[in-house]
């Protein structure tokens, strides 16, 4: 089986609905991401290492996985996961309405390189947020 496969499709789209399938049943109550060290490029078996030193702790686990996404410069619109849990009201994807405590967000935001297929991968995404 090829990672492709076990995504779900050529795309990778039923990862993405699998993801927002399980955060259904399995929301937590409070999400800690760790950033000290990130992932760029063609992870996670080929990817290169990002010395970012960040951390996220917020009590909306949508929230936070917007932020990480955000900080590492991806459009959250066009991930999927993130998507259909926003449109499901599961969590607060609009940054603008999150209250950030601490450092501000725009001093942490880096640019990382994405996969090498990343193109491919937003094929399926049709209308993001």
């Amino acid at each position: 089986m090829c990672i492709r496969d076990s995504h779900g499709g050529e795309h990778n789209e039923g990862i993405n609905y699998n993801l927002f399938k399980l955060s259904k049943i399995l929301r937590p109550h409070l999400a800690l991401l760790d950033g000290f060290e990130g992932m760029e490029g063609n992870g996670p078996v080929a990817g290169d290492p990002v010395d970012h030193r960040i951390a996220i702790a917020s009590t909306d686990w949508l929230a936070a996985d917007c932020m990480a996404a955000a900080m590492m410069g991806f459009e959250i619109g066009k991930i999927g996961y993130l998507t259909f849990c926003a449109r499901a009201g599961m969590g607060q994807a609009d940054l603008n309405k999150v209250e950030v405590l601490g450092e501000k967000i725009a001093d942490h935001i880096r640019s990382y390189r994405p996969h090498d297929t990343v193109e491919r991968q937003y094929q399926w995404m049709k209308t993001p947020l």
